[in-house]
């Protein structure tokens, strides 16, 4: 996310912020790890669905890098990256959301689904990196009212959009943009792999 320096604490940096409503990505590994990169194509396209707690269970360790999972199972929402209903209804799940549905069960953080997609966009992996970003403009939606976000954020104002794989992090990006400014409100990015 933005000017692509890793850090050790996934946070954006001062910088960048100005340009980014995220404040931090984290990761499990990268994508080019030949046995990653299977499970997770083995989930996504072959339906192998009893991968989602392993893939889970990679990103599980870093998210003390946001804050300890006591914190967060009372301070943080995880939000699956949702899916156009055109590529649900033809896939059958949501492999994000089966991610997040793991980590909520075995870190006891609630899962919702907060996130419409309002387009049905270009596969990602198909398009050269430089037209990413065009093809996720205002691809999400906030699916509760202004007033149920307040009050959201109120009580549990860090929120993990979780997805599998984030190359270009384009998707993480209009998804984040998805959610009214909130000073309080932390938005992370969280993706089983990195591109």
């Amino acid at each position: 996310m933005g000017c692509k320096i890793d850090r050790p604490s996934g946070r954006t940096c001062k910088e960048c912020r100005e340009d980014t409503p995220l404040t931090g990505f984290i990761s499990a590994r990268s994508y080019s790890e030949h046995s990653l990169q299977r499970g997770i194509e083995w989930l996504k396209f072959k339906g192998v669905r009893p991968l989602a707690p392993v893939l889970a269970g990679l990103l599980i360790p870093k998210l003390p890098v946001i804050a300890p999972i006591e914190y967060l199972n009372t301070h943080a929402v995880l939000v699956p990256l949702p899916l156009h209903a055109g590529k649900l209804r033809q896939r059958g799940f949501n492999q994000s959301e089966d991610i997040a549905r793991a980590i909520g069960t075995l870190c006891d953080i609630e899962v919702l689904q907060i996130l419409s997609r309002t387009s049905a966009t270009t596969s990602q992996a198909h398009l050269p990196h430089e037209f990413r970003t065009l093809n996720m403009q205002e691809a999400f939606e906030l699916n509760i009212s202004k007033q149920e976000y307040e009050e959201l954020v109120a009580t549990k104002p860090i929120i993990i959009i979780i997805d599998d794989v984030s190359t270009t992090g384009a998707t993480l990006l209009s998804a984040a943009n998805a959610f009214p400014k909130n000073p309080d409100a932390q938005i992370w990015g969280a993706a089983v792999a990195r591109g």
